[in-house]
């Protein structure tokens, strides 16, 4: 009876085993799908010359935009005119089965974008879950943001600003990796 209780406590030890093991693989695998996304803004790491937004922010020409990795590899940090009073910041990171980000706005909001399925390899789309944040949504904010991944040196973005809960301008920029 004692060596009939030992076979059946190892065979069952060996079945949740197992099921971990193949639960770990699929985990695995899904991690991959999620940081692929991740991985193409951590390619971005580096200062960035972008033209197309700055007039309207008070600059007066290029302005310097950085990549930079942060949070153990977990997310990367976009940091815009820096050193301005219309510095601006976003996090991108992995949330959930994908990738999310939140944008340190200045018009003094925080919007929290989730990125969509999309057919396009080289593009990553976001936008503000509907009716996640209904404060926001009363608010002008961004709303939706598309990333354009060129090459390893050129990125586009374009920014969609929402106002009284309908899209009011888009907000398009040109990225190009500054040389060392």
């Amino acid at each position: 009876m004692k060596a009939i209780t030992t076979c059946m406590l190892a065979l069952a030890a060996v079945t949740v085993l197992g099921c971990a093991a193949t639960a770990g693989e699929h985990h695995s695998d899904q991690n991959k799908a999620k940081h692929a996304d991740l991985d193409k803004f951590k390619a971005l790491v580096g200062v960035w010359e972008m033209t197309g937004m700055p007039d309207e922010h008070g600059g007066t020409g290029p302005a310097t935009v950085s990549y930079k990795i942060t949070a153990g590899g977990n997310a990367v940090l976009e940091t815009v005119f820096a050193g301005s009073e219309h510095e601006m910041v976003t996090l991108y990171y992995v949330e959930g089965d994908g990738l999310a980000l939140t944008h340190y706005c200045m018009l003094g909001n925080r919007p929290h974008m989730r990125a969509l399925a999309t057919t396009e390899p080289n593009q990553i789309r976001f936008r503000c879950p509907e009716g996640e944040d209904r404060q926001l949504e009363t608010e002008e904010h961004m709303h939706q943001a598309t990333f354009t991944f060129v090459d390893a040196d050129h990125l586009k973005s374009e920014w969609v600003l929402y106002k009284d809960g309908k899209p009011e301008s888009t907000h398009a920029s040109t990225f190009v990796r500054k040389k060392k």
